[in-house]
């Protein structure tokens, strides 16, 4: 079973904060049988970094990929859409 989340946040501004004020930062959280792709950085560019771990079943890539999404909203990220 596939599945895809995308997660929205405002850049952290302050003493500890990264990102430009005004920015809203994305992470996808793709899962597509064992295989889980992440993909990060600003929504206004299309440039993103990308991270794919491949595991050895879609139980534990589905665990993985939850866990992530899990993560971002502890953090402060907002889930956008969930399909």
């Amino acid at each position: 079973m596939n599945s895809k989340w995308a997660l929205l946040k405002g850049s952290d501004i302050g003493p500890m904060g990264r990102g430009q004020s005004g920015k809203q930062k994305v992470y996808e959280v793709t899962l597509e049988g064992a295989k889980v792709t992440c993909e990060w950085g600003m929504a206004e560019k299309t440039q993103r970094q990308r991270s794919v771990k491949v595991f050895s079943n879609s139980q534990a890539a589905r665990l993985f990929a939850l866990e992530k999404v899990y993560s971002k909203v502890d953090r402060g990220y907002r889930i956008a859409y969930a399909v």
